[in-house]
């Protein structure tokens, strides 16, 4: 079902976009992107996390536990997977946004959408050990909870100067000067402060640390909890 799931997703977000978008010139792979990295990305990425935890629970995580060597190994084995997942997610979701710019118009320069799957990647990797982690301690409405507390508190920050403090609004905020999109959804104009690209490298940087540190205390819990 995860494997299903990195479809599923931005399948709904090409028709999501393609209703709400439906008569209007330029705005297709605009509101593709922007429905995608606001709302349906972090939410598909709970539910990949859960599932992936779920999976582990109904085998009494026997595969990373009682198997011989490190706990920490296999776990970030995991975690590395469903980043991948997330990629994989991403370039789909990519070649739609791409595909049906071009066919129904749209602004999103290509060369910038080509590297938003990069730095979307990078920049929402650090949402994987946390949702690890409350899909195992806590189970799926603390999570999806988290995940709507998240996604919403960083696309009102997003948009003010102080983005960088609130760890889910730096993806929204990078991808402005890649995809000239703000992150209310609406386009920005050249001389708009959202193009700036000086913001980049610090935020991916942060998402960098974010994602060490969440990585760091998810391996480290988990090897000292005790299996039920």
């Amino acid at each position: 079902m995860s494997r299903g799931l990195i479809w599923a997703f931005p399948t709904l977000t090409f028709a999501l976009a393609f209703v709400l978008t439906l008569g209007m010139t330029n705005a297709y792979a605009e509101s593709v992107w922007n429905w995608w990295y606001t709302l349906l990305l972090p939410g598909m990425l709970a539910i990949i996390c859960y599932l992936s935890m779920l999976r582990e629970k109904k085998t009494g995580y026997y595969h990373l536990t009682t198997v011989p060597g490190s706990k920490k190994k296999r776990m970030l084995g995991k975690i590395i997977s469903i980043g991948c997942a997330v990629l994989a997610s991403n370039m789909i979701l990519f070649t739609g946004a791409s595909l049906g710019g071009f066919l129904l118009t749209t602004r999103v320069p290509l060369p910038g959408a080509t590297l938003s799957v990069l730095v979307l990647t990078v920049t929402q990797l650090w949402e994987i050990p946390l949702f690890l982690f409350f899909s195992d301690r806590f189970g799926m409405v603390a999570e999806l909870l988290v995940c709507l507390f998240l996604t919403v508190g960083g696309t009102i920050l997003a948009s003010t100067g102080k983005w960088y403090l609130f760890v889910s609004a730096i993806p929204m905020r990078v991808l402005c000067p890649f995809l000239h999109i703000m992150p209310n959804g609406l386009p920005a104009e050249a001389g708009n402060p959202f193009l700036d690209t000086g913001i980049v490298v610090p935020g991916i940087c942060l998402s960098i640390l974010w994602f060490l540190f969440t990585t760091i205390c998810f391996l480290r819990w988990f090897e000292k909890r005790e299996v039920k």
